[in-house]
């Protein structure tokens, strides 16, 4: 059949939704005024009696395990870690400082809670934030783990004050966006052995607020870090899907990034791409094959997910969209047709609340009817 040449597009939209927060929850909380109750999570790590601050960072730790499987549950537990900080804090009467470990988790706790936390400013999260992992800086006297831990959390900070300060009228990159690129290059991720779940998420955060710019220096600027991060990563672990994911999502990034500069009138009997759709064609081919190879590798061990499906089913139909060939072209249509419904039915099969891109259940529908 023939479809009408669509393309899917929207990742800079969402790029720039998650460049700050991820899945959001709705709450009304403050960061300065939590309920005397909301200490009301169960501590599932050991921790020594009486260790206040132990406590408190357990909870934190617990906070960032359920991000992706519990976002309610995660809220609570930041919630209960924020309460006891704010608790500690006013309590504390000795002359000497408290731990670096307890600014850390105050401060980490405050970013958090803040993206995660719909219908709330950001900002005065981050503001926060920041004071206390400045403090988290302060008090630690050596240089250690936890050193990076907090250099690490101060760039998210930076990166999400830096992203509220681009905009359609203002495209420069923001001082606080280029201190935390150097931050991380020289301090947080340096001499320490970064788990690669956390270089995986900084790679995101990265590329996401490259995706604020139109310029494509400036996003160029975000996609090499995020990009040479992830292949570090893959170059340990080459079989690390969420790697796999993550670059094919800078390379798709890229690709929309031509095809949105891409003349919308279509010749009626086209011979060759243009020199942006020549580039959006090459980055599409560089995605799609992370995205397979991530799918293959879920496949290995029953873990395909929804959001892989949809990448790679994107993929399939921007290939498609500028592919010459008719018959190649309705192969690839095929393909992402077949891709989009497998994703459908595992959302189905196993009860998994997670969205197709409206760009691609409206080709869908396109296709069939």
């Amino acid at each position: 059949m023939v479809v009408e040449k669509k393309r899917p597009r929207g990742l800079k939209g969402s790029a720039v939704a998650k460049a700050n927060k991820k899945s959001k929850t709705e709450t009304t909380t403050n960061p300065s005024e939590l309920p005397e109750n909301a200490q009301t999570v169960v501590i599932d790590k050991e921790v020594e009696e009486g260790d206040e601050v132990g406590e408190a960072a357990a909870l934190f730790e617990s906070a960032v395990e359920k991000f992706e499987t519990d976002p309610s549950g995660a809220l609570s537990l930041l919630r209960g870690t924020i309460h006891e900080s704010d608790r500690i804090l006013r309590n504390h009467e000795s002359k000497e400082p408290l731990p670096a470990l307890f600014y850390y988790t105050y401060g980490s706790a405050l970013y958090e809670l803040g993206r995660l936390t719909d219908n709330e400013e950001f900002e005065p999260y981050l503001e926060a934030a920041e004071e206390r992992l400045a403090d988290a800086l302060e008090h630690n006297k050596e240089k250690n783990e936890l050193t990076n831990k907090i250099h690490i959390s101060l760039t998210k900070v930076w990166l999400a004050k830096a992203a509220s300060a681009v905009s359609e009228n203002e495209q420069s990159i923001p001082k606080l966006a280029t201190k935390a690129l150097e931050t991380l290059d020289n301090e947080a991720l340096v001499g320490a052995n970064i788990p690669s779940k956390t270089i995986i998420e900084l790679a995101d955060i990265v590329q996401n607020h490259g995706d604020l710019y139109d310029d494509l220096q400036a996003r160029d600027k975000f996609r090499i870090w995020a990009e040479s991060a992830l292949k570090k990563v893959l170059k340990d672990e080459p079989n690390n899907t969420d790697a796999l994911s993550a670059l094919g999502l800078c390379k798709l990034s890229l690709a929309n990034y031509y095809l949105d500069r891409v003349d919308e009138e279509e010749e009626e009997e086209k011979t060759k791409l243009t020199e942006e759709e020549e580039k959006a064609f090459n980055s599409i081919l560089d995605s799609k094959k992370y995205f397979e190879s991530a799918k293959q590798e879920l496949v290995k061990i029953d873990k395909v997910t929804p959001q892989v499906l949809s990448d790679l089913a994107e993929a399939y139909l921007n290939e498609a969209n500028l592919t010459l060939k008719e018959e190649d072209q309705a192969k690839l249509y095929k393909k992402a047709v077949e891709t989009i419904k497998e994703a459908n039915a595992l959302i189905g099969e196993k009860k998994i609340e997670f969205v197709l891109p409206e760009a691609l259940t409206s080709f869908l529908e396109e296709f069939e009817a």
